[in-house]
């Protein structure tokens, strides 16, 4: 249904841009209510209000988007999906009105006596929120009331539903765990009436949700119905990872992860099976309307990695971290590496808004993606191990730069839709003999970033620059096994593109490689007398071959 046939429908419209505004405004109390401060006497656990704000907006922002672009039975059926975990929310959230202490919401607020808190305004904003979302999804259940202007039979429900079943397990697991002793560490089961109904209510509703909308015959109430409970679980269990990550004495549990990957599979469902439809070339004509042209989804794409590599800059010049005390902490010599990265993507994006660059400097986004992350881990590491050490709290730079890793993974997407588009409008066509020259620039660009990696970067005073080999900073290790991967996927990818969009994507991974390089020059002045190691010298070499690789691979598709 286009936006004027909703116009057309006007009880039904109004019906629904009613559950909108409702749940816009929920969103603003829920976002209010925490910075505020939902109790007298404790404080939360970590900086954690920008964090909330951003999971309490965001939902309401997309079915905002997508019903003003048209959309209105994704948004309908995401609103409605909000409201089913709404009820537990606000029961869970009404236990701390009358049994504080018993909860366990170190966002919220982290007790560090036995003295009991209260309750104060911040709290009852947040329930008026969550009453407001509940009202909502009421108003936009069944579609608001709008006949479907399609129907297609419901296929494969089995697969929401086992991974929503699987998030269910985790909400009934332990949050996080816990090695203080005035922060406890409580699951469901271990709270009170109203907590336990609450706590069940929010695990009964991802099956729940996603039953509904996986067994409508609508399309679109599937999908959205899909991306709301996504939405819904991603503001419950972020807030528990975060405090496992930053708080000191709090660590992950098991029950969140589980959460967490369920959360960022069910999207991918109505995605994957659009794009198989669509790479298939098995849709039927009432679909094939629906789907973006290769011009939005360009113009999506820049927007979305402008965005993320705004927030990848601005995370690098605001403070990373807080001190505990309230002054202000030294500046992280590790997220000097986010502004280039940042910058490198936005000349990127904003060249994927020029219609006649577009296609060209699209292969380069997924190289410039994952450079970005590379900056963003070694800033990430120092900020947790800060945070555990009870030194100091996450300050904006810090949220800013995880704010852009869910908006760069979107934008990806769209990156990888248009060129799964641009090939099936133009043909898989004949692959061109690669040159031995191209080849071999490509194969020295490999064995030099494998080299990169495997070695430290800079040695200095009782220090060494991670590698792949797991050390003192696994979880770096493993980025650069991720980035190893991605480069080699990269490569593989040039060598099976044409011509042009395989210069592209070689520049990518030089942007990649230079991230790599730059770690000495940008963040060495954190390490008393450090000195180049052989990583970066690799790095340097690599960055070279790719881009000589690229320019050989550029002048053949001008050819």
């Amino acid at each position: 249904m286009t936006r004027t046939e909703l116009e057309n429908q006007t009880p039904a419209a109004a019906r629904l841009r009613t559950s909108w505004a409702l749940a816009a405004a929920g969103g603003l109390l829920a976002a209010a209510g925490p910075l505020i401060g939902v109790v007298n006497g404790a404080e939360p656990a970590y900086t954690s209000w920008p964090l909330l704000a951003v999971l309490a907006l965001l939902p309401p922002a997309v079915a905002g988007a997508l019903l003003f672009r048209g959309k209105p039975f994704i948004a309908a059926a995401l609103i409605a999906a909000l409201g089913v975990f709404a009820v537990g929310r606000l029961l869970s959230d009404l236990q701390i009105a009358f049994a504080p202490m018993s909860v366990a919401r170190p966002e919220l607020f982290r007790p560090a006596t036995l003295v009991a808190v209260t309750p104060s305004a911040g709290l009852w904003l947040l329930i008026a929120g969550h009453v407001l979302v509940i009202a909502a999804g009421v108003l936009s259940s069944g579609r608001a009331g709008m006949p479907a202007d399609e129907s297609e039979p419901a296929k494969f429900m089995g697969f929401p539903m086992l991974i929503a079943a699987f998030a269910a397990v985790g909400l009934l697991g332990k949050p996080f765990s816990s090695a203080d002793a005035f922060q406890l560490d409580r699951a469901p089961w271990d709270l009170p009436a109203l907590g336990l109904t609450g706590g069940l209510l929010v695990a009964l509703a991802a099956p729940l949700a996603t039953a509904l909308a996986a067994s409508s015959p609508d399309p679109d109430t599937r999908e959205g119905g899909t991306y709301g409970v996504t939405l819904a679980l991603l503001a419950v269990v972020v807030p528990w990872l975060a405090a496992g990550t930053v708080a000191p004495g709090l660590g992950i549990s098991s029950g969140s992860m589980l959460v967490l990957i369920a959360a960022l599979f069910l999207p991918a469902l109505p995605l994957l099976a659009r794009l198989v439809r669509m790479v298939l070339s098995r849709r039927d004509e009432t679909r094939d309307r629906v789907l973006p042209s290769l011009r939005r989804i360009h113009v999506t794409a820049g927007v979305l990695f402008i965005v993320s590599a705004v927030a990848t800059v601005a995370g690098g010049l605001l403070p990373q971290l807080v001190l505990s005390t309230g002054g202000a902490a030294p500046e992280l010599a590790s997220a000097n590496l986010l502004w280039p990265a940042g910058i490198a993507v936005a000349v990127l994006g904003v060249l994927l808004l020029v219609p006649a660059a577009a296609a060209t400097v699209r292969p380069a986004l997924p190289g410039g993606y994952v450079a970005m992350q590379l900056a963003a881990a070694g800033a990430t590491a120092s900020v947790v191990a800060a945070s555990q050490s009870g030194i100091a709290q996450p300050g904006a730079g810090f949220w800013l730069m995880v704010v852009e890793l869910p908006i760069g993974l979107l934008a990806l997407f769209f990156v990888l839709l248009g060129g799964a588009v641009e090939r099936e409008n133009d043909g898989t066509g004949k692959r061109e003999q690669l040159p031995v020259a191209e080849l071999g620039a490509v194969l020295l660009a490999g064995l030099f970033a494998a080299g990169a990696f495997a070695l430290p970067t800079m040695r200095g005073a009782d220090y060494t620059a991670p590698t792949l080999v797991p050390g003192t900073d696994a979880s770096m290790s493993w980025m650069l096994v991720a980035c190893l991967v991605a480069v080699i996927g990269l490569l593989v990818a040039a060598v099976r593109s044409r011509p042009a969009r395989a210069a592209a994507t070689l520049v990518g991974a030089a942007l990649l490689m230079g991230v790599r390089a730059l770690e000495l020059p940008l963040t060495g002045s954190r390490v008393e007398g450090a000195v180049a190691a052989p990583g970066t010298w690799l790095a340097l070499a690599a960055v070279v071959a790719l881009l000589v690789a690229a320019g050989l691979t550029g002048a053949r598709a001008t050819r």
